[in-house]
Formats: C-alpha cells, structure tokens, sequence
C-alpha cells in the first residue's frame, strides 16, 4: 500500500508514534515481551516513517537497488568472459576441438598426457586398509 503524505503529515505522524512508545513504556512492563514487541515495531514505524522523510527522490529505492545488483552481476560477468578470452585454456580448446587443416594452431596436435607416476599409480586401499573401520578414526 502507498500513502501519499506532505512532509508536516509524515512529522505529525512520527510524534504521534513516538508519544505512543512512551505512553506503553510508562503504562506498561517493557519488560513483557508483547510490549517488548508492541515497541519494537512502533519504533520501526517511526524509523520507516523518518527513513521516508529524509530519502525523497535519492534515488536509493528498489529500482536503484536492482540496477546496481545487475550492474555488478553483468560486471563479473563480463570480466569472467574477458579472462577467459584471454586464457591459455581458450587456446587448448582450439587445439583439441579444430579440425585438422584449418589454421596453424589447428595443425598441432594436442599435449598427450604423460605415462602416470608411481605416485599416481599407488593403490591406498590396497593394503587391506577400510575408511569405514572405526580404528582407522
């Protein structure tokens, strides 16, 4: 819902607002939490109401905040499309996915992989050794 109020109508407001807070605090047990509660969002009224007095046409509504979402998300983007352009991954995928024939870089062959190392080849449950057992824990 929207309400159109003047700025004298949005200041009325907040002082009947804020009147209202210290005629519950006097009257009432702050203390008890439906009080407790009733404050509180009198006091986030009162806040809203403030926030709406002093942010008229700052551009700082939900649009603005949208747009600079979108900008930033279209930013990384962007940059992201940029590196990989630039990156010597771009350039393997030339290689392996070109046919043969068609450009200089398309003529090499592809890096074959090497033979796997002793390392690479160790086996480490080989031994009998379970990740389940509790005494390997």
């Amino acid at each position: 819902m929207k309400i159109d109020m003047t700025d004298r109508e949005i200041e009325l407001l907040m002082g009947c607002v804020g009147t209202n807070i210290e005629t519950v605090k006097r009257r009432h047990n702050p203390a008890d939490p439906m009080i407790a509660e009733l404050i509180e969002e009198l006091f986030e009224l009162e806040t809203d109401l403030r926030e709406a007095l002093h942010r008229q046409g700052d551009g700082w509504g939900i649009d603005a905040e949208i747009n600079a979402e979108t900008q930033m998300f279209n930013a990384g983007v962007d940059a992201r499309e940029q590196v990989k352009a630039t990156s010597r991954a771009a350039d393997r995928r030339a290689l392996k996915f070109s046919p043969l024939g068609s450009g200089a870089k398309a003529d090499q062959s592809a890096p074959q992989p090497k033979e796997r190392s002793d390392m690479q080849d160790h086996d480490v449950f080989a031994d009998g050794w379970n990740p389940n057992d509790p005494s390997n824990w």
